[in-house]
């Protein structure tokens, strides 16, 4: 790995040795140049000394240090979050952890380079499928998100429904996937690493997830093969364990590639006519076309009796399950009545959702 160099003054001493330390000790991508006195910075800078990202204090982002660094990264951390010409403002007290990932986040949208905020994980898709409505695929797409984190993931949600299920229960992030569609479409930007800047933590459950869109028109702007780069740019970033897609119903050219690039499709059931009449199509058509072949050689089926509306489908179950293998059975349960239920669950959801998980990992999950 090559290394950045970065310069990172301040006037506060003891401020400034406490963010060097932490940078030093867990953040490998940077070569860290410090100073306390503005003259000893632009000293060291007009010796020609090449420096790829600068932080500092807003009390010192001024003209003359532009003059300086004109193909630099240029950061102003600030209490007022003000704007300043030439600068990126970030705030300056904020958690450590937080205040390096967005510096190395404001490098790599600045310079369309992964190099400083690439991962080492090998990034899991699990996309939840179902050709009709109604079966809990976004409850179970919640669960299984949640279930992730307690079990020791990085779990990134991703709801590509157009509209969308989860607004009123997931709070505002920072970005929104207009965002992301946006970088999809324009030459030059990485839309993971957009991705990565537009997400945020649900607060209880602990996953990642991006907000919808502003408008839900921006869908018919986007294509099959703008969403396959979408999910090509996520795992190349590899900073997530798993990333659950939960997408509209049907059978589109969208719901294909989505499919096609999953590495486990999850395929909720319910006993109810219009979800087992639109399965027997589907099942039929897998029949006549060898191209359909691939989605259910990696599809696992959710019985989902917590959405079940009758009884005396038993032999239609039966049937799904002789063409496709079914990795639970999920029961009836308070925890699964409301979204926001699920959010608070913890350990009550990892052990519904466990043999999901562990389909989708392929290996055991302990306590």
């Amino acid at each position: 790995m090559i290394k950045k160099k970065m310069i990172l003054a301040d006037y506060d001493e003891r401020y400034l040795k406490e963010l060097a330390y932490f940078f030093m000790e867990r953040v490998p991508q940077l070569e860290l140049v410090t100073f306390t006195k503005k003259e000893k910075m632009y000293q060291y800078l007009e010796q020609g000394n090449v420096i790829d990202i600068l932080v500092v204090d807003e009390m010192l982002a001024v003209d003359k240090l532009k003059d300086l660094t004109p193909d630099v990264t240029r950061i102003a951390m600030s209490m007022s979050m003000s704007g300043i010409d030439g600068f990126e403002v970030i705030k300056k007290y904020q958690k450590m952890e937080n205040l390096s990932d967005t510096i190395l986040l404001k490098y790599a949208e600045e310079k369309g380079t992964l190099e400083t905020v690439k991962g080492e994980n090998d990034t899991k898709i699990a996309a939840f499928f179902n050709p009709a409505g109604g079966t809990g695929k976004t409850v179970l797409s919640l669960a299984l998100a949640t279930a992730g984190v307690m079990a020791g993931l990085r779990v990134l949600y991703l709801n590509l429904e157009e509209i969308d299920s989860v607004n009123d229960v997931l709070g505002k992030t920072e970005g929104t996937l207009s965002d992301v569609f946006l970088a999809l479409k324009t030459k030059g930007m990485n839309a993971g690493i957009k991705l990565k800047g537009s997400a945020g933590i649900e607060s209880s459950a602990g996953f990642y997830y991006v907000s919808g869109v502003e408008s839900i028109s921006e869908y018919e702007e986007i294509n099959d093969k703008d969403l396959q780069k979408l999910l090509w740019a996520i795992a190349e970033l590899a900073i997530y364990d798993l990333v659950i897609v939960d997408q509209a119903s049907g059978f589109t050219e969208k719901t294909k590639v989505i499919l096609k690039e999953a590495d486990i499709i999850l395929a909720p059931v319910i006993a109810e006519e219009g979800n087992m009449a639109k399965w027997q199509r589907l099942l039929r058509e897998s029949s006549l076309h060898d191209s359909y072949d691939g989605f259910f050689e990696k599809m696992q089926v959710i019985l989902n009796k917590a959405g079940a509306q009758g009884s005396g489908n038993e032999l239609f179950l039966n049937e799904i399950c002789s063409r496709i293998p079914c990795c639970v059975s999920i029961p009836q349960t308070a925890v699964l009545a409301k979204k926001s239920s699920i959010l608070h669950a913890g350990d009550l959801i990892l052990q519904i959702m466990r043999p999901v998980l562990q389909a989708v990992v392929g290996r055991e999950i302990n306590d």
